[in-house]
């Protein structure tokens, strides 16, 4: 998309952009029309710059770090920290969830969880991607073991 930017970063190209349509103010900042995108953090950069490798690799390390702090991992796979119920309220499945499912477990009853596999970060982790690598699989001891220990790493942390 084309607006009124200056660079401010040459390497980067990442851009001062002006958003509003007072393109004589624009002008007066010595911005000029550009090419530009916003990127994977929220800033504004050469739309050219955003397919490079550097560009490309930051973007999935960034995704990356965004997945492992809301996810975390067990033997099933990794468990999305803040859940969604059906009613649409949202539950932190650690203090929330944890101990039903124990206790179901406890009771003999077959508890299924919802798991994900581990995304490719080169894609957008949009929520119909993460959707995407859902799988529904039963809870075991192995598994409520591994979240009493995130509990437990999350509060020594």
């Amino acid at each position: 998309m084309y607006k009124y930017a200056k660079i401010t970063d040459s390497k980067t190209g990442l851009c001062d952009v002006g958003l509003g349509s007072n393109e004589k103010f624009y002008k007066s900042l010595g911005m000029s029309k550009m090419d530009i995108a916003q990127g994977f953090d929220g800033q504004w950069y050469l739309a050219e710059k955003l397919c490079g490798e550097d560009y490309l690799q930051k973007a999935a390390e960034y995704r990356k770090n965004v997945f492992e702090k809301e996810f975390f991992n067990t033997s099933l796979g990794w468990i999305r920290r803040e859940v969604r119920m059906k009613d649409g309220n949202t539950r932190n499945f650690l203090s929330d969830l944890l101990l039903q499912i124990k206790a179901g477990l406890e009771l003999g009853v077959n508890v299924n969880v919802i798991t994900y596999k581990l995304p490719d970060f080169t894609k957008e982790l949009s929520d119909e991607y993460i959707k995407s690598i859902q799988e529904t699989k039963s809870a075991t001891p192995e598994f409520i073991q591994e979240c009493l220990m995130q509990t437990v790493t999350d509060w020594e942390g």
